[in-house]
């Protein structure tokens, strides 16, 4: 090929390419309020005990949109939005009879390292412990939120810290409770 149509090519791949990433970057800035709803499969089932020896079964929760912290006893990320947590999806939402939010240690603290964990970051929902079995069931790990629909399925899998998805999650659950 000579070099004026080879300029051309890559003049015309260059016009593609930001056209391109023009509209991925207006795409993305457009906020329509609204969390796409996904399908990660049937919430797996659970049993496990809180820090303070009541039982945390997820049998308890049928019917109700339930979001689940898995978070790690003495994680310092996990420990710094745990107010916010207890703030925004625990206080904000309690009086609801159709929801609910539980914690699930992932790094199999002992009840006194859980209670500590609540101590620390004042959320007064239950905190089970030893629950690596269940973070695995669940294809997660520590610091993360995860939401499991009214029906039993998961629809939301918070893919890194809870602090980067905490409003996704609000906005979710709040069109989840219409």
């Amino acid at each position: 090929m000579n070099n004026k149509i080879l300029g051309h090519m890559k003049f015309q791949t260059l016009v593609l390419m930001l056209l391109l990433g023009i509209g991925l970057l207006t795409s993305s800035c457009e906020d329509d309020g609204e969390v796409t709803i996904q399908d990660f499969g049937i919430a797996p089932d659970f049993s496990l005990e809180t820090w303070d020896g009541n039982e945390l079964s997820f049998d308890t929760y049928n019917n109700k949109l339930l979001v689940i912290f898995f978070f790690g006893n003495t994680c310092p990320p996990c420990i710094g939005v745990g107010p916010e947590v207890e703030e925004r999806l625990n206080q904000d939402l309690s009086g609801r009879n159709d929801y609910a939010i539980i914690g699930i240690d992932q790094w199999d603290g002992n009840n006194d390292s859980v209670k500590g964990f609540q101590l620390n970051t004042g959320v007064n929902f239950p905190l089970g412990v030893i629950g690596s079995p269940v973070a695995k069931a669940y294809n997660t790990t520590y610091d993360r939120l995860v939401v499991v629909s009214k029906e039993g399925n998961i629809v939301y899998k918070g893919s890194s810290n809870v602090s980067n998805h905490i409003d996704e999650v609000v906005t979710l659950i709040d069109q989840l409770l219409e």
